[in-house]
């Protein structure tokens, strides 16, 4: 890891991770090994696979060929993005991180505030929702997954909140069919 960037208001990650030795196993084909390189794109506020490395497994076995079929089906990009900017593991520090916020500046961080949709989809919690969503985009998680999760509420309501946040202003339009807006 290295150098630090801040995701959104108040979470700082790493501006890049190198994870080599990634093994993916196969029956039909064997092991092969994968590294990549993660860094976070300014321009897109979101991680991305900057370089991407499948080769034989020397020390898998059995040890097989990189095939496309592995590439189509074992090699996810976004899932190897998720785990290594969100999962926390024993041998190294966390990831991510909550910054301090001593002007209590909201939204910020991760942590919600007691009772914050109590009152419904009020314009504080709209910002909060967009909050929400530009870290799952950004980390990979999925953007009305991190809503949903985050705010505790369904992912109808996180929709539905998602579209009014977008209405109000707090979250441009979204890209197209499927695909995330910021």
């Amino acid at each position: 890891m290295t150098g630090q960037v801040e995701i959104v208001p108040g979470v700082v990650g790493p501006e890049r991770i190198v994870a080599d030795n990634l093994s993916i196993p196969d029956i039909r084909t064997g092991t092969v090994d994968v590294r990549i390189d993660i860094r976070f794109d300014r321009e897109l506020r979101r991680y991305i696979c900057h370089e991407l490395t499948v080769y034989r497994s020397v020390v898998g076995q059995p040890s097989g060929p990189v095939t496309t079929e592995i590439l189509r089906q074992q090699v996810q990009i976004e899932q190897m993005i998720r785990i290594n900017v969100l999962v926390n593991y024993p041998d190294r520090p966390p990831t991510m991180r909550e910054l301090d916020n001593p002007d209590g500046r909201e939204p910020w961080g991760y942590t919600v505030p007691d009772g914050l949709t109590d009152q419904g989809p009020t314009d504080r919690v709209l910002r909060w929702v967009a909050h929400f969503y530009r870290l799952g985009y950004a980390t990979s998680f999925g953007a009305t997954k991190s809503v949903q999760e985050s705010l505790k509420v369904p992912r109808s309501t996180a929709g539905r909140w998602i579209s009014m946040a977008r209405q109000k202003g707090y979250l441009g339009p979204a890209e197209g069919q499927g695909k995330a807006g910021g």
